[in-house]
């Protein structure tokens, strides 16, 4: 289907493998400082230790920025050695799988938050909670939502290295060109849709695109439901007029030309393409992430406003999205050192100024608060988004089943058809839930 590209285009940046490490030898070592100590021990002085650690890296910039975090702990710490590796793609969840049968895991692991229950489930990763509640890993001030995505039936089993959130950007030149106030978080649906025909009527341009996979889930915790049962076997919602709804309302924009057209939509090629970024519409809520705020602002030459979608007022749509979490090997001989690590990753200023949100934005009061005159003027506004949205989230959904691949392609066929007025929202409510209960069930 033509509107395949567009909707299931993932925006998700992707940074090329790297087959060599910081050395600039073949293979997966990641490099570490040297310990810091002389070999002599003094009566009290902590025994040497070292730990293992993996994480997945795409590029030479993350194990540069890993590295440089080793660094600084080492110094912190001369009796703990850091002894990293990692792995590109699919090659990193295959090793962990190799290294769980050989009972051979890293002390520190970096999972991603769609494997972590998965982790959990096979018996990998320990509980956390005694080192957060004696403050080995200090989580005091934290709110609760960025914590939720690390825990497992009430357990936490990893922490959050950093955050992100799904936003609708926008222009504010346009927005005060045409008359409408920046949507704040109380803006509706309703009003969405009546600025829309403002940005038509006043500048002759369009509000914005179709709506895609996203947008639906959030559209459907708005309406407390989900777009996946509990146990991941079919659909999380019974009332297929919530698909009817959503289509029907972006049918409207696009017959009354408030939304861009699919065939300008179907040459979107990047996160530098497409209506928004060009200057061509008043917003941009393309599937965009907060860490896209940079790209936009480069591309438009000036500051971007940040919004929730429409309807989050309520707190139920958004949610935080953690960019990984560290986690420790259920059988590590070092687990108090592992926690030290990890707490000195996530919440110390030096390591947050080396990393510079890189993984995400920190959430921690202390550190958002002390980061502040180190961010760039972007970042800053990043980082205000997300507090605003750490306000108005909930608790973010389980990861991703088996079938997810399959039922976002399935979506954004569907939607094509719709879209293409080839079938009505029924019939495409009717098909979705058909063939995506099909397909859970059969992965499941």
């Amino acid at each position: 289907m033509k509107l395949l590209a567009l909707l299931a285009m993932s925006l998700t940046l992707v940074l090329a493998g790297c087959s060599q490490n910081g050395n600039g030898k073949e293979g997966g070592q990641a490099t570490s400082a040297p310990n810091a100590n002389d070999g002599s021990k003094e009566e009290g002085t902590p025994e040497d230790v070292t730990l293992r650690m993996s994480y997945w890296a795409g590029s030479q910039l993350t194990i540069d920025k890993n590295n440089a975090v080793i660094e600084l702990f080492q110094k912190a710490y001369p009796h703990i050695k850091i002894e990293a590796e990692y792995y590109a793609g699919d090659a990193y969840n295959d090793k962990i799988n190799v290294q769980a049968a050989s009972n051979s895991l890293p002390d520190i692991i970096r999972v991603d938050y769609a494997q972590i229950k998965n982790y959990v489930n096979k018996g990998l990763l320990m509980p956390l909670d005694d080192y957060i509640k004696d403050q080995t890993i200090n989580m005091e001030g934290v709110a609760e939502v960025n914590m939720k995505g690390g825990m497992i039936d009430g357990v936490t089993y990893g922490i959050n290295i950093g955050n992100n959130a799904l936003v609708m950007f926008y222009d504010p030149d346009k927005l005060a060109e045409a008359g409408v106030q920046a949507p704040g978080p109380d803006y509706t649906w309703e009003q969405y849709e009546a600025d829309l025909r403002t940005f038509k009527d006043k500048l002759g341009i369009y509000g914005d695109t179709h709506l895609a996979r996203e947008h639906f889930e959030v559209w459907l915790r708005q309406h407390d439901k989900k777009l996946y049962n509990a146990d991941q076997t079919a659909l999380g919602y019974e009332d297929d007029q919530l698909f009817v709804a959503f289509m029907e309302q972006q049918l409207r924009w696009q017959k009354d030309k408030l939304i861009s057209p699919i065939s300008v939509e179907l040459e979107i090629r990047g996160l530098e393409d497409g209506p928004f970024p060009k200057g061509e519409s008043a917003y941009g809520g393309y599937s965009y992430w907060s860490n896209h705020a940079d790209i936009m602002e480069t591309q438009l030459g000036k500051a971007v406003g940040m919004a929730m979608y429409p309807g989050s007022g309520d707190g139920k749509g958004m949610y935080m999205k953690p960019s990984f979490f560290h986690g420790i090997w259920k059988e590590s001989k070092h687990p108090k050192e592992a926690a030290l690590f990890i707490e000195f990753f996530t919440n110390n200023i030096d390591a947050a100024k080396s990393l510079n949100a890189y993984f995400g934005m920190p959430y921690h009061p202390n550190l958002v608060e002390e980061m502040q005159s180190t961010f760039s003027e972007t970042q800053k506004r990043v980082s205000a988004y997300l507090q605003m949205v750490e306000e108005h989230s909930s608790e973010i959904d389980p990861p991703t089943p088996v079938a997810g691949t399959e039922i976002g392609k399935l979506f954004t066929n569907v939607a094509s058809e719709i879209f293409y007025e080839q079938i009505t929202p029924e019939a495409g409510a009717a098909k979705f839930r058909e063939e995506a209960n099909a397909a859970l069930a059969k992965a499941k």
